[in-house]
């Protein structure tokens, strides 16, 4: 029998009833949690075999292209997928964004166009000195002008590449300033989205970025950006050689957000009394199956310990300290249907040596 009391409802209120509904099914059902996450991919060079660390050859690229149009995944533009995670607004299922840092010539000459001719957006994160500076291993202004009108989107990754936690806050804000400068120069716009150089940022600077103006900042930190994330804080996966075979990535093209909240600690940089950090964090109670979570601090070679408490609340608990230098925490857990929940979180021991 139909409910009398739902067919007499205003349509706009039909709608707002159906909106809620598909909201708590997003938040609540299975796979369908991926509709609030997005993975995002991040590459450097292309084809500089001499780069290993940070290329990817291009058969591999080939190989990663032809999964992603034949996979069953869904593309869209950087700032789009921003925009929809802030206002809480749907994603395809299994959305998947290509950004590349640096401006290196090899994302104009050899990764462009593959993607270009596959019909997959490209995000690209310019550091502004390399690009004034003529040298054949980086982009020129005509260069970066080009990939714009061809509908790349343009990105913030200041001027010289500083490391901003060692660099302090005022002498990295007069970076990021002189390369919006030149960004206005050059391209007659100051982009929105931004990228901490290699991935390091602390609560003052996420902070400083966002009075500055910019709509979202990325980490260099594995995992699947989400609706629950910190937008000042975003991961992206790294792809190069070594992570960039099929299996691999295979895996983090399908990943999807661990849905939690109440992560701990806010401030990723650690002081001595705090390394080892005490992290921990909620997993919604949609979640299921969560004895088969680990967590796998970066320098160890084996999980850590995991105390589950009331109420879906996880706590990490490992001995050995951090070196110096760029730490992370990656936790995942199996989600069904051959893909995985990921969480990335991302600490550094300042002191290490700066590469």
């Amino acid at each position: 029998m139909r409910n009398r009391a739902t067919m007499k409802l205003p349509i706009k209120h039909l709608r707002a009833l159906f909106a809620a509904l598909l909201a708590f099914a997003t938040f609540s059902g299975g796979a369908l949690l991926a509709d609030q996450s997005a993975a995002i991919l991040l590459y450097h060079r292309f084809g500089e075999d001499d780069y290993p660390s940070t290329n990817v050859r291009l058969e591999q690229l080939d190989a990663q292209i032809k999964e992603l149009k034949e996979g069953g995944y869904n593309f869209l533009p950087l700032g789009e997928i921003v925009r929809r995670l802030k206002a809480n607004e749907a994603l395809p299922e299994r959305t998947v964004a290509i950004t590349v840092d640096d401006a290196y010539k090899s994302v104009a000459d050899n990764a462009w166009p593959r993607l270009k001719r596959a019909g997959i957006p490209m995000t690209l994160f310019v550091s502004t000195e390399p690009v004034d500076s003529p040298s054949s291993n980086y982009m020129d202004w005509d260069d970066v002008r080009r990939l714009h009108s061809e509908g790349v989107e343009i990105a913030h990754h200041t001027a010289t590449h500083l490391h901003m936690i060692e660099a302090g806050l005022e002498a990295a804000m007069a970076d990021v300033r002189t390369a919006s400068a030149r960004f206005e120069a050059e391209l007659g716009f100051v982009p929105t989205l931004f990228a901490y150089p290699y991935g390091e940022y602390n609560i003052e600077l996420k902070t400083a970025i966002e009075k500055e103006g910019f709509t979202a900042a990325f980490a260099q930190v594995s995992g699947a950006a989400a609706a629950w994330g910190d937008p000042y804080s975003l991961p992206r996966f790294p792809v190069n050689e070594r992570y960039g075979e099929m299996d691999r990535f295979k895996l983090i093209a399908g990943t999807m957000a661990l849905p939690v909240s109440d992560v701990v600690p806010l401030e990723p940089v650690l002081a001595d009394d705090r390394n080892p950090p005490l992290f921990g964090f909620t997993v919604d109670d949609s979640v299921r199956g969560l004895s088969a979570l680990a967590c796998y601090p970066s320098h160890l070679g084996k999980p850590a310990e995991l105390l589950t408490l009331e109420g879906n609340r996880i706590e990490v608990r490992f001995k050995e300290p951090f070196p110096k230098g760029r730490n992370r925490i990656n936790c995942t857990l199996p989600a069904g249907q051959g893909r995985w929940y990921w969480l990335g979180q991302f600490f550094y021991v300042p002191g290490g040596v700066l590469d």
